[in-house]
């Protein structure tokens, strides 16, 4: 038997996939060229940046996270040294690179990034295509940057590969890795995205599933491995990952912050009822919450996730094991958080990247004379202790040891597990 676990180990472990770098912060080299390229004058340039910076403080609540995190370089100092650069700099492309940079040096946290062409205009056939009911802020605000893209797609063209860039995953590929060894009971499921519903390969992917889980009905293990998974639909892991497998109802609830401020309002309108709004001061005592950098929170709701079981029960009925890592993020998370506080599965491997509690599509603004929308997530969730999701992630039933492979801790597990 022991040979049968060597093998899957190294078997196993040929699916496990690295992680690609961020890319790297624009230079400021000016082209004289591009002075006008958005259309904007100084005074301009300056309400777009001053707007930007009163809608963070006012709307986003991780400049905080932030701060803790790179104490040497705190947001304040990020907006001036940036407000600077468009004082300083008469010109379109000092502007759109101080926005850029701003955002480079403030960190991802919360989804906070600029919206950039090629993602706009997907989000522009979203708007034209699908059922955008109870998303109307969001199509709103989309379609009044048409034009504004067109310009900021002529002007980063015109810019060519040095005027920008984007967070990278790496190179495509099959989002879905399977392995089933009946031999030694345990069935592997790699997920490396959580595809939106209307996605071409959703249902490809949904049906691939259930007849994995079916084919797994004699194993007595299922390890399901999200540690290349950063996130995606929400609805993915609901409906395609627990609903087959779940005998009950089963649902997970936890408190989210936000702030009711000019920007998030109309978010607010569309998403929640009055009646889920509670008062910032009624939250109650948690001993890990860290209330610097959330000044502008006004208040709080319970954030439950549920999921019903599906009309027909998977053939697989034995445990189930998830293996997460620093790149579980977002709706990765969210469903790390729900086996973690449900008992659907055991979570394995290393902490997670957090910011799965309240979850719900990041927001935007739009800054008032370039039409360029920046993205940022409206909710601040909490761990059961207070501490926050973006910030603290989740940490595993079972912890992997430095340098090991989630896989290989949790076919260990999987070992002591049966005695």
């Amino acid at each position: 038997m022991k040979r049968v676990w060597i093998s899957l180990t190294l078997v196993l472990c040929l699916l496990l996939s690295a992680c690609a770098a961020p890319a790297a912060e624009p230079d400021g080299n000016w082209d004289p060229a591009l002075k006008n390229a958005l259309g904007l004058t100084p005074e301009q340039r300056l309400e777009d940046y001053d707007y930007f910076v009163k809608t963070l403080k006012d709307s986003y609540l991780c400049l905080g996270v932030h701060d803790r995190e790179n104490p040497e370089d705190p947001a304040a100092e990020v907006f001036a040294d940036y407000r600077k650069t468009i004082l300083e700099n008469d010109s379109d492309e000092a502007f759109y690179s101080a926005v850029y940079s701003s955002l480079y040096r403030l960190g991802p946290y919360g989804h906070l990034w600029i919206i950039e062409p090629e993602d706009y205009r997907g989000m522009l056939d979203w708007c034209r295509t699908e059922d955008t009911a109870g998303r109307e802020r969001w199509k709103e605000l989309i379609e009044a940057s048409e034009e504004s893209y067109k310009t900021l797609q002529a002007y980063l063209d015109a810019l060519g590969d040095e005027g920008g860039g984007s967070w990278s995953g790496g190179e495509a590929g099959e989002n879905l890795h399977t392995l089933l060894l009946p031999e030694a009971g345990v069935a592997y499921l790699k997920v490396d995205s959580f595809l939106v519903d209307y996605d071409p390969d959703y249902q490809k992917e949904a049906q691939a599933i259930r007849d994995f889980y079916d084919a797994a009905g004699d194993c007595t293990d299922l390890i399901i491995d999200l540690t290349d998974n950063s996130g995606g639909n929400e609805g993915y892991w609901q409906d395609l990952l627990t609903a087959p497998l779940a005998d009950e109802p089963l649902s997970c609830t936890n408190y989210a912050l936000l702030a009711d401020s000019e920007n998030n309002r109309p978010y607010i309108d569309n998403v929640f009822a009055p009646s889920d709004l509670h008062p910032i001061a009624e939250l109650p005592e948690l001993p890990k919450l860290e209330r610097q950098g959330l000044e502008a929170a006004t208040h709080f709701v319970e954030s439950t996730l549920r999921v019903e079981p599906a009309a027909k029960r998977a053939a697989f009925h034995g445990r189930v094991w998830l293996l997460v890592g620093p790149m579980v993020y977002s709706a990765s998370e969210s469903f790390a958080v729900f086996c973690q506080t449900t008992g659907f599965a055991t979570l394995v491997g290393s902490r997670t990247g957090g910011d799965g509690i309240g979850a719900l599509d990041p927001v935007m603004m739009r800054l008032p004379n370039s039409g360029i929308l920046i993205q940022y997530t409206m909710m601040y969730g909490l761990n059961p202790d207070g501490s926050s999701s973006e910030e603290a992630g989740t940490t595993p039933d079972i912890l992997s040891p430095a340098g090991e492979p989630a896989l290989v801790t949790a076919l260990r597990a999987v070992q002591a597990a049966r005695g």
